[in-house]
């Protein structure tokens, strides 16, 4: 029983929930107003005047204003979810239901039930050897919570399903699409219709009628390119300042986040004055609340922000920040992991060396955390002259080279290996030699891909 899937449905229902199932169950508050259902099917004028009603409901002497209305108003709400009940639990809705309920399983936090039923309908609706629209409609919704599925248990590792969300979304569009025209042009046999003009197609007049598509493919031009374009950026931020107001709020918060990962992309590209800009870009949306879901902070988002602001030279916000949100990380932080790696990164920016060696956390090695606190500790052995260095350097490499193909996508395996290639440079290289101060910060210039480039370049002017 203990392990039961009837258990887990109802752990993951809240308390009020549990109350509430509890009352429908055993309490039908509405019975009195069975008087209404007596008069079918006539419904006769006369048995059902209000002064009839009220008093054969209430049998009390004299009417009460507005008892009457409240009871109906409240009898309203319930036929009304009766019958939504009923179309929804129909034999005809038995996959939305699923699919419904494999999204209630995901939310609660019941990931591997989901999974399962997702998997089931995927299999069943393939299996189907008759096409129809509502068959491709089906598989696109499961792609959908796949996709969904996914972004919430495969962080940084795999295609998140969008390929096979993309293909079954254009086979349902393009079937969908055509049967509405075919439909139009059977229409149009009879009264004189305009005909279906080309423009439909043209990417151009759609963008003129929604602002979410304009700023949707201004997005998608921006990220099809492996570095974009100082201007671009510009553009989009432009977009989102002055066009964001028609955006719902949960899209202008998506929208900053591609916008965010636009300005990295700038700034690991070379473009280190971005990097307090990009710190302005997360105060703001910090205000605007774009980094939380239900008073919650992911811990990338807890980690980047401090890590940007101490790029930025922000020191005493980024110590500040991390000790207000530090309570409000999502899932919670027993063993105070992500606090520990930001506070080390504040002592780090501080030049206390030492002791943001002792602050760093232990991450699993398959933990996309483990690379940002192993950057750091190079950085402190850099700093503290350690003998250790050359060591750590050349087992961090190895690591990155034997598990970046199953870990990490090859930019960001691009990133690690020329961090571990300039910071071996600069830990051989002799004090204030202008030449070679001036040839690796050429050489780290002309790295598209570069981690910690910021911190790097600074050290490469000090060999100056």
């Amino acid at each position: 029983m203990t392990n039961s899937y009837l258990l887990d449905v109802i752990k993951a229902l809240h308390p009020e929930e549990r109350e509430e199932m509890a009352r429908l169950l055993d309490a039908p508050p509405f019975n009195r107003a069975g008087i209404i259902k007596d008069t079918a099917p006539e419904f006769s004028a006369h048995l059902l005047h209000k002064h009839e009603v009220y008093f054969q409901i209430f049998a009390e002497p004299s009417m009460v204003q507005g008892k009457l209305e409240k009871l109906m108003a409240e009898l309203n709400k319930l036929l009304r979810s009766f019958a939504l009940a009923q179309k929804y639990l129909s034999e005809n809705n038995e996959l939305q239901q699923q699919i419904d309920w494999s999204v209630w399983l995901r939310e609660r936090g019941l990931g591997e039930r989901s999974r399962q039923i997702l998997m089931k309908l995927r299999t069943q609706e393939k299996k189907t050897a008759t096409e129809s629209l509502e068959k491709y409609r089906a598989i696109f919704l499961i792609s959908e919570e796949n996709h969904l599925w996914e972004s919430t248990h495969n962080h940084f590792r795999g295609d998140l399903g969008i390929p096979n969300l993309i293909y079954d979304l254009e086979l349902y569009y393009h079937n969908y699409r055509t049967e509405l025209i075919n439909r139009y042009l059977i229409q149009q046999k009879g009264p004189q219709l305009p005909d279906l003009v080309g423009v439909n197609n043209e990417e151009e007049f759609w963008q003129t009628k929604s602002v979410l598509l304009r700023i949707s493919t201004e997005i998608n031009s921006i990220l099809s390119k492996s570095l974009p374009a100082f201007e671009e950026f510009q553009h989009l931020l432009h977009l989102l300042q002055n066009d964001g107001t028609a955006l719902s709020s949960e899209t202008l918060a998506q929208f900053y986040t591609y916008l965010r990962n636009t300005c990295t992309l700038l700034i690991d590209g070379g473009n280190l004055e971005f990097i307090p800009l990009l710190h302005e870009i997360h105060k703001d949306n910090l205000e605007q609340q774009y980094f939380t879901a239900d008073g919650e902070m992911s811990p990338n988002a807890y980690l980047n922000l401090v890590q940007v602001a101490t790029r930025a030279r922000q020191t005493d916000w980024a110590k500040k920040f991390t000790e207000d949100y530090k309570g409000l990380i999502t899932g919670g932080d027993e063993d105070q992991f992500f606090y520990r790696l930001n506070m080390a990164q504040c002592l780090f920016a501080e030049g206390k060396f030492e002791e943001a060696s002792n602050h760093i956390p232990d991450a699993p090695s398959s933990s996309y955390y483990h690379h940002i606190a192993r950057r750091l500790e190079l950085k402190i052995y850099y700093e503290l002259d350690s003998d250790l260095l050359p060591y750590k350097m050349e087992a961090f490499r190895k690591f990155i080279e034997r598990t970046a193909s199953k870990n990490i996508a090859p930019n960001l395996k691009t990133l690690h290996i020329n961090f571990v290639h300039f910071l071996l440079q600069l830990s051989q290289s002799p004090r204030k030699d202008k030449k070679r101060s001036a040839l690796l910060i050429e050489r780290i210039n002309s790295k598209k891909l570069v981690a910690e480039r910021s911190w790097l370049l600074e050290k490469a002017r000090e060999l100056g």
